[in-house]
């Protein structure tokens, strides 16, 4: 079968767009109504289905968005297309969605084709809000989408049983927002929500459907490898947007203060014990900082990753408190990548360290002398 391919589109973020939490609050408010869950939505195994994701390069601000078309019931890739921009809100728990609906829709937009049923790699109504990316997607274009997410977000559920297609609830207290399902014999679940116009039965159908040899669907693994691949593109040297970021002092600082480190991960962990005081030390920033300091756990930096960012609080955080767990996230990251585990996780990550210790050191004399004293600066 001939891949059709759509252009790589360059993506401005939208006049209006929300800047603020406020203001994307609002928006979830408003689009959240207009979900569709009576819908069945196509049937499993027919037609197109379309698989969505995003990779960001956060030291250049630029986000790359790639949609892979399959077929249904072949799992062939029939076309495929990318864009790549700007990233469009600040990192805040469950406003993830504001950082790439701009980027995906110009993916989305691309296809030389309809995209029949599409599958993002993260949630819908399994989200605080009850409207991560699928919902909030599905609404803005109104097709059929769902979520599969890697882990359950700050949901609980019981272990399904250990066959292929066994399934428990994702619960929110008592409601169920999505379930659990076992896409291979054994092996940890993947986590399914409704995002807009299909049911929860068809949501976990479609998964397995999408799943016949790994844990992820086909069309998160595709999407996920082309995404990257367009931010390799769009980052390389002569990339004019790639090159005035990098020329950012703060970021032309915090690189060299990163780089001259001969044991980047151990300061990393010292630099995020220097800021994590009393309420900021939660048992998941505890685990980054038990980690940074044995070697042996470094390959897990990213789970530890994801437990951070399952247990960072969705709404109520300050800038230097959301500060602390975004550098939490990059220690992991850091650790990841110091292991050798391939691919690289936000290779570049490491130039953040020294920039968002002296956010949240700023106005505390105390933090200030101890994240001084660790930069060495």
């Amino acid at each position: 079968m001939r891949t059709l391919v759509g252009i790589m589109t360059t993506v401005r973020i939208p006049a209006g767009w929300p800047a603020t939490e406020d203001e994307a609050r609002a928006v979830q408010d408003e689009l959240r109504t207009k979900v569709v869950l009576d819908d069945p939505g196509p049937p499993p195994g027919t037609g197109r289905v379309t698989g969505v994701d995003v990779a960001y390069d956060d030291e250049r601000d630029v986000v790359a968005a790639a949609a892979v078309v399959l077929d249904a019931a072949t799992l062939e890739v029939v076309a495929e297309a990318t864009a790549v921009g700007r990233v469009s809100f600040p990192y805040v728990p469950g406003l993830l969605a504001f950082r790439e609906i701009p980027t995906v829709l110009a993916a989305l937009e691309a296809l030389p084709c309809p995209p029949g049923l599409i599958v993002c790699d993260g949630y819908g109504l399994a989200h605080p809000r009850r409207f991560g990316l699928a919902s909030h997607l599905g609404v803005l274009t109104d097709l059929p989408t769902i979520g599969v997410a890697k882990n359950p977000f700050t949901f609980t559920y019981d272990d399904p049983a250990a066959p292929r297609g066994s399934t428990t609830p994702l619960l929110a207290d008592t409601e169920e927002v999505g379930r659990a399902v076992r896409t291979r014999d054994s092996v940890k679940p993947v986590f399914v929500s409704v995002g807009h116009r299909v049911t929860l039965d068809n949501a976990c159908a479609h998964t397995l459907s999408l799943t016949p040899e790994y844990r992820l669907p086909e069309t998160t693994r595709r999407a996920d490898a082309l995404c990257r691949r367009a931010l390799k593109e769009a980052t390389q040297v002569g990339n004019p947007q790639a090159e005035r970021a990098a020329a950012d002092p703060e970021r032309s600082w915090g690189r060299t203060v990163y780089e001259r480190q001969a044991d980047p991960v151990s300061w990393a962990g010292r630099v995020l014990e220097a800021v994590a005081r009393g309420a900021h030390r939660t048992p998941e920033i505890e685990a980054v900082l038990r980690m940074a300091g044995d070697r042996e756990e470094w390959h897990r930096g990213r789970e530890f990753f994801e437990r951070v960012r399952v247990g960072t609080p969705c709404e109520g955080l300050t800038p230097k408190e959301q500060a602390v767990f975004r550098l939490a996230e990059v220690v992991a990251k850091v650790a990841h990548n110091a292991a050798g585990p391939s691919p690289y996780f936000d290779y570049h990550a490491g130039w953040q360290i020294g920039p968002l210790a002296r956010l949240i050191a700023a106005d505390d004399p105390a933090t200030h002398a101890r994240v001084e004293a660790v930069l060495g600066s």
